[in-house]
């Protein structure tokens, strides 16, 4: 068995966008999309009027062009220059200028150049496109709108696939697990081994169908809360038709085993018997004499005698069973119903368990056996004090059982047998 945790969660998405235009202008119709499509990156959703922004490529081009052709004209006029100065047949001053306007040329281009690219990029910009692959929202803004650069929120995306799951641990779980880590029991991603696997459910699943693994642990226990946050990442794949069932905002629970898997000795939670605060449970065990022998009835079969155990403090819950850590060892029979009938020390006799005809509610009660939980069954005996036969059947969802009693009971008692289970690895 492995010891787990549980704690109330949430989903997000790992990536999430609000669609915001780079430059302003009047939104043009149609818009290209419907609210909630999923759509891919750079898949195109709005247009602006890009007229303005063409007619500033085009000025720019030709701003660009008109600089060319200056810094042509100057080119020639230095390498003429040049070669004259070599001859010694202008003078330095003349010189100077004819390099100095050639350079200021060439400068001039460049910043041209630079004005012909932020044009084109602004004429780009008037096409907003999905930055990233997701889920769209609604459109914010009906076309015919002005749109003002960097502030208008036009829609948002989020991704579906895969999520992250958000849990806060409180601060005895979180130092059980750093004393685990110490031990060397547990490891986790941060110190470069294995990530911790995680079972989560939604709100209207009984069980944890769904499976992440913790990638992030946050790096200071939140001092109001005395909790510290992780992070898990889920899978969340689309059905046939496309859909994704698990959506970022959903209320989860998260399962987090703390450990490694060890053997676990469980009863059924049936067996537990409050006792002022305690928890106990009743077993069987045969009667010894002063010599150490068992004690035979008349027809030569043990004697079976009532004794209550202190367990201590029980396990989770798992499936209808607890794990107990001390009372009890494999191979005790532990009793399961009748304890209201019982005292320690009085002698008792034995009958299989009866799961289904059981009287009052089981709180354990699970629908699933293993044959590891499954022990064997003492059957009723033939005469009171008869001991069980060995190789006995374990017992079915069908069977039938009635409550311990004591071996004598009273005249006209409804209910004259017992029952027990063994527990077991």
């Amino acid at each position: 068995m492995t010891d787990y945790e549980e704690f109330p969660g949430w989903t997000e998405a790992i990536y999430s966008v609000q669609v915001r235009a780079r430059v302003s202008g009047y939104l043009m119709n149609p818009v290209y999309f419907k609210d909630g499509d999923m759509v891919e990156a750079n898949t195109k959703l709005f247009q602006i009027d890009d007229r303005q922004y063409r007619a500033d490529l085009d000025r720019a081009e030709g701003t660009v062009k008109q600089y060319e052709a200056h810094v042509e004209r100057l080119r020639r006029d230095y390498e003429r220059v040049k070669n004259l100065k070599a001859r010694a047949a202008v003078g330095q001053e003349e010189y100077d200028r004819y390099e100095g306007d050639y350079k200021e040329a060439v400068a001039n281009l460049e910043v041209a150049k630079g004005n012909r690219d932020l044009a084109r990029l602004n004429l780009e910009w008037t096409e907003v496109q999905a930055p990233i692959a997701g889920m769209l929202s609604r459109r914010m803004v009906d076309p015919g709108n002005l749109i003002k650069a960097d502030d208008t929120i036009l829609t948002s995306i989020v991704s579906l696939d895969p999520l992250y799951v958000y849990f806060d641990v409180h601060e005895q779980a979180m130092l059980r697990i750093k004393r685990l880590m110490q031990e060397g029991k547990l490891k986790v991603r941060a110190q470069g081994a294995k990530e911790v696997p995680v079972q989560i459910g939604l709100s209207d699943e009984t069980d944890y169908p769904h499976e992440g693994i913790v990638d992030f642990t946050d790096n200071r226990v939140d001092a109001q809360t005395g909790t510290l946050r992780f992070r898990a990442k889920i899978n969340n794949p689309a059905d046939r038709n496309g859909n994704r069932f698990i959506v970022p905002g959903l209320f989860v629970k998260v399962r987090l085993p703390i450990g490694e898997p060890h053997k676990a000795l469980l009863i059924r939670e049936r067996s537990l018997v409050p006792d002022q605060g305690r928890k106990t449970v009743f077993v069987v065990k045969e009667k010894k004499d002063g010599q150490g022998k068992t004690v035979l009835s008349e027809k030569g079969e043990p004697v079976y005698l009532a004794a209550v155990r202190d367990i201590g403090t029980p396990g989770v819950l798992r499936n209808g069973y607890r794990e107990i850590e001390k009372g009890i060892e494999p191979g005790d029979w532990v009793v399961v119903a009748g304890m209201q009938r019982l005292r320690p020390g009085i002698e008792v006799k034995v009958e299989k368990f009866d799961e289904k005809t059981a009287a009052g509610p089981d709180p354990g009660k699970t629908a699933e056996k293993s044959e590891a939980h499954r022990p064997p069954i003492m059957p009723a005996p033939a005469g009171p004090g008869a001991p069980a036969a060995a190789g006995s059947q374990a017992p079915t969802p069908q069977a039938s059982r009635t409550p311990i009693a004591p071996i004598n009971p009273p005249r006209g008692s409804p209910n004259r047998s017992r029952t027990s289970q063994r527990g077991s690895h």
